[in-house]
């Protein structure tokens, strides 16, 4: 009896919050200046009393979430980063919770996998292999040990080229070796097969679902990003 009313108290007690973080993405929602300052595309779908100024999370058109602030009278939108006294950025810290990725909805069964050492830390990479800055990174992965490497392929229309080199890498007799051939600038012949056309179109389905705006996009075994070429993060994750 005593647990009953001790989760009911509780649930109780939730009410207020949830109601009151609803009416204030209501009110936000209402403020003319969002509808002129983002397309209809773009969706208001968070937001929170910060004493001052309203917090908002914003999701963009190809998925991921921007943390934005506005003024309580919504003449102002505010787009940076906040800071507490600690030096701490707030702003990046919401935002990567906001954008992990839930890696078991992942299918990694089928993308291309590539061990070193022990193969103990796991890491996704979506890539463009004619991305000089995936080429930089795979590189620098390739002096690194001790981890597991699920690739994605996500070719970018800048690259031309790219989705039939994808295609060729899928359709080969040896993909990782076409993949490392490719990655390093290398031909990689014109082999041609509809199921590597169908993983590349499912793969890039797969990034748009992530919210892939550029390669290399890297994803934690929990779910964090790594964007781009950033030898630093990617460091001390694999440490």
């Amino acid at each position: 009896m005593k647990k009953k009313l001790l989760v009911l108290m509780i649930a109780i007690l939730m009410v207020p919050g949830a109601l009151l973080a609803d009416n204030v993405l209501k009110k936000v929602e209402s403020f003319p200046i969002l509808k002129s300052l983002f397309p209809p595309q773009v969706k208001v779908v968070g937001a929170k009393d910060l004493g001052d100024i309203y917090e908002l999370v914003v999701q963009q058109q190809q998925g991921t979430k921007r943390i934005y602030y506005t003024t309580k009278d919504g003449a102002y939108v505010l787009a940076g980063s906040l800071y507490n006294k600690d030096k701490i950025n707030l702003t990046q810290v919401q935002m990567e919770k906001l954008n992990r990725v839930d890696v078991s909805t992942l299918p990694l069964k089928e993308a291309l996998k590539i061990t070193k050492g022990n193969g103990a830390k796991e890491l996704i990479m979506f890539a463009d292999v004619d991305c000089p800055f995936c080429q930089r990174a795979y590189s620098w992965l390739k002096t690194q040990n001790n981890y597991t490497l699920y690739v994605f392929f996500y070719p970018l229309n800048i690259h031309p080229q790219s989705k039939g080199k994808t295609v060729a890498i899928l359709c080969s007799k040896d993909p990782l070796t076409s993949f490392e051939n490719a990655i390093s600038g290398q031909a990689v012949g014109n082999a041609s097969c509809s199921a590597g056309t169908s993983l590349v179109e499912k793969e890039e389905a797969l990034g748009n679902r992530v919210g892939v705006d550029g390669t290399p996009l890297f994803i934690t075994a929990s779910g964090d990003r790594i964007v781009g070429m950033d030898i630093p993060k990617l460091e001390a994750y694999l440490k």
